[in-house]
């Protein structure tokens, strides 16, 4: 099982203040042989003038360079993070020189992989699309956040901001794939203009390149609707290709705009439901359309005989599509089976199903890179229901084999090995890192992909459960998904396996020995626990705890955690809506029973209990629930702005404030401390008189202590690496869930206390792992 060892990497010393410590710093990258991370696969495009393959990460902010020759990886930062939403659209490769123009979170980055350099420029506003002018570098920005859209002047740094429209929206919180932009955008180096076709009046405006000047706006006479999918723009014959659906999502029209002589035409479309992953042929002039709801593609033809016409397929579940022009074929992934299908467009038939390629996306991005005929496959980017892991495949069509391309190791979880005081470290892959106190490490392959969370059984072994975020997906549809609970032998790292049919979240063992795992839900149903009694067992439904409260929205079980001395079991929950109250559930372990509910505030995040007292803090009321533990009535305080996580030492709650990157107390005396390195808090944990917290910049991870008696600040350990956005005030995670990272991602390091006075962190983002030595 074991396959690489590692020495240790660094040991060092800091500043004088902290000469007394001794860090050995542990740098898992150097496994795959990366300078930095690639985390959380999202979008992938091909260079079809180069022979490499661009993916975009939703949770490193990073772009990930992928040679077609030989598989190499280099990953290139950039400031903004790439929100999860975003289509396509959002970046795109300038022709003449390869760079990369990406729309992140507000910004505008542009990624040189020849220099293997970029630069990030901040537009205040959310943008969701991208165009450049090939020659000068300059490019364009539209989305449905602002009325405006943005002119970014490469050479001066400068962005102009242009009013054009007179409606603009907020993205919100849907319960099913995030609409495509509702505004396109596209340049036209050879006519030297700019196309923005507006979604919301259905007017195409022209602009000037060199200086944004609205040339001509016209209306374009389309039937009403709702969502327009970008399909494609043919520079030769200036058209562009959309395809148009109802706010019900019924497909109703494929659209050829002129944007030349105005000579547009429009298809008109049966209506099916939910187009996914729409491509453009220039070679034929056709558009193909996969449904996410019906087991067909359809081929609308521009030119010729013009029409559509329908491919039968066998699934529903369609998804990403891509071209071989070249052989003619057309590459559609069916998420649901987890398969590729192959279609003829000569003849318009199937002639092809490549089988058991495990999960495939549900974020409509393939690409097929011409140099090698492999398809490029972001395992891990499923829409709102999640994007996840830190690798691609790689699928030959005509040998059919596939790879995997491993673009980061985030270590994701830490869990100590009792028996010799080294620890496990397992990242959000397949994999998992045995290290010793001096930081040799060796890495192992875990038999499933994506680990979550762990814990002890009742032996010393490790419990890990893993799988893909969103639970309820494989129990329904997708074929080749595995969600399940690993058990790790101390002794000699010999796993064991217990398939389960949704993921755990989060799990717990209680003092019998019984394993709690959180289950999300699947439809509107009653909220339940998979409940092992006595080990991991097979799987038995019927051993399931169900409480009568009714959950629908998926993936809002958040906190899990065991009173041992009460032989209570909490579980908090965020709310059905953005502004909906949390709640605290609390479980007698004795006979599983439902001892009380408690409403909280809005987003909690974490909860902490002491003798007296269950404290949860929620992070966008911007307070802590103080629930008594004898009658359970509850109070709210006030806290700073964002809490997000906290620790009881002695008789005082601490606090961490997210966004003003205070310290708290609360309890036996009361006050609030500025931490004196810039950054946001992202992680405490206490032991004695110490705190012991984590903090990011875009720059800096820094780990300090706090003395609960002299209230000082002390810095252990400062590491400098290009993190980008490390804030948790976002939406980018799965139905748009708010203080967290991302899926899964609730911690952007994990504090453990080992033997001989040693703290280990991890840093999921810099794939580091430090061992302090006090």
């Amino acid at each position: 099982m074991r396959y690489f060892v590692f020495l240790l990497l660094s040991v060092f010393l800091f500043s004088p203040m902290v000469s007394e410590l001794k860090i050995t710093e542990v740098d898992f990258l150097k496994a795959i042989g990366a300078e930095y991370n690639g985390l959380g696969p999202l979008m992938v495009k091909a260079d079809e003038w180069r022979n490499r393959v661009i993916l975009i990460n939703t949770n490193s902010s990073s772009v990930s360079i992928l040679d077609g020759e030989n598989n190499n990886v280099i990953n290139i930062p950039v400031k903004g993070r790439v929100p999860q939403y975003l289509k396509e659209e959002s970046f795109i490769i300038n022709r003449k020189d390869g760079n990369i123009y990406l729309t992140g979170s507000k910004s505008i980055s542009i990624v040189d992989p020849q220099r293997k350099i970029s630069s990030t420029f901040f537009t205040g506003a959310q943008y969701e699309m991208v165009a450049v002018d090939e020659l000068s570098g300059n490019c364009f920005l539209t989305g449905r956040e602002s009325k405006k859209i943005a002119f970014v002047n490469i050479k001066s740094g400068k962005i102009k901001y242009i009013k054009l429209f007179d409606i603009s929206e907020k993205m919100s919180n849907l319960n099913q794939t995030p609409p495509p932009p509702k505004r396109k955008i596209v340049a036209d180096t050879v006519l030297k203009k700019v196309f923005i076709f507006d979604g919301y009046t259905s007017f195409l405006f022209t602009l000037d390149m060199k200086t944004g000047k609205v040339l001509k706006k016209r209306k374009i006479k389309i039937k009403e609707a709702e969502r327009f999918h970008f399909a494609g723009y043919n520079d030769e014959t200036h058209n562009l290709y959309l395809v148009s659906e109802t706010k019900k999502r019924k497909v109703i029209q494929g659209l050829k705009i002129d944007c030349l002589k105005e000579n547009d035409k429009f298809i008109d479309l049966p209506g099916l439901s939910e187009g996914v992953g729409i491509s453009y042929n220039s070679k034929s002039d056709q558009v193909y359309i996969p449904y996410d709801n019906h087991p067909v593609v359809q081929i609308v033809s521009f030119s010729g005989n013009t029409g559509v016409e329908d491919v039968k397929i066998p699934s529903y579940g369609n998804d990403a599509s891509s071209i071989d022009k070249k052989k003619n074929l057309l590459y559609v992934a069916s998420w649901a089976y987890g398969e590729i299908y192959v279609i003829d467009l000569a003849k318009k038939i199937l002639i092809n199903r490549i089988k058991n390629l495990g999960i495939l996306p549900h974020m409509f991005s393939m690409a097929f890179n011409r140099f090698n005929n492999k398809l490029y496959i972001p395992v891990g980017a499923t829409a709102v229901n999640g994007s996840f892991g830190s690798a691609i495949t790689a699928l030959n069509t005509d040998t059919r084999e596939k790879e995997k391309i491993n673009t980061g190791w985030g270590p994701i979880g830490l869990i100590e090995l009792k028996k010799d005081g080294s620890f496990l470290v397992f990242n959000s892959e397949d994999q998992f890192a045995k290290v010793t106190p001096d930081g040799k490490f060796s890495v192992h392959k875990l038999p499933y992909s994506f680990p979550v969370d762990s814990a002890y059984s009742k032996s010393g072994n490790i419990y890990l459960s893993y799988g893909p975020h969103q639970s309820y997906w494989p129990t329904v549809y997708i074929w080749g998904a595995r969600n399940g609970i690993l058990e790790i032998e101390k002794k000699n790292l010999q796993i064991f396996d217990r398939r389960i049919p949704r993921l755990a979240q989060k799990i717990v063992t209680d003092k019998r020995g019984g394993l709690y795992g959180l289950q999300n839900s699947w439809g509107k149903e009653n909220l339940f626990l998979t409940y092992f009694p006595a080990g991991i067992r097979m799987f038995a439904p019927q051993e399931r705890i169900y409480f009568y409260k009714k959950i629908e929205r998926e993936n809002i079980q958040r906190v899990l955690k065991y009173d041992e001395k009460k032989d209570i079991l909490y579980i908090v929950k965020t709310g059905e809506s953005d502004s909906d109250p949390g709640e605290l559930l609390i479980i007698n372990c004795s006979d599983n029973r439902l001892v009380r509910s408690v409403k909280a505030g809005i987003t909690p995040t974490d909860l902490v209990f002491d003798e007296k007292f269950i404290y949860i803090c929620n992070f966008d009321s911007d307070t802590i629930t103080k629930i008594d533990k004898k009658d359970y009535s509850r109070k709210a305080e006030k806290t700073g702005r964002k809490p997000l996580k906290m620790a009881v030492s002695g008789r005082s709650l601490y606090i961490l404030n997210h966004l003003d990157n205070t310290l708290q107390e609360l309890g036996g005396k009361k006050g609030t401390y500025k931490i004196p390195f810039k950054g946001n808090p992202d992680n405490i944990k206490a032991k004695g008189d110490k705190l012991y917290i984590s903090l990011h910049n875009s720059e800096k991870m820094f780990l300090i202590s706090f003395d609960t008696k002299t209230h000082k600040f002390k810095k252990l350990v400062e590491h400098k690496y290009p993190y980008g956005e490390t804030t948790f005030d976002t939406s980018n995670s799965a139905f748009y869930l708010r203080g967290q990272f991302g899926d899964s991602i609730y911690e952007l390091t994990k504090i453990k206390f080992g033997k001989e006075n040693r703290i280990w962190v991890t840093d999921y983002l810099a794939g580091k792992l430090f061992i302090i030595e006090l």
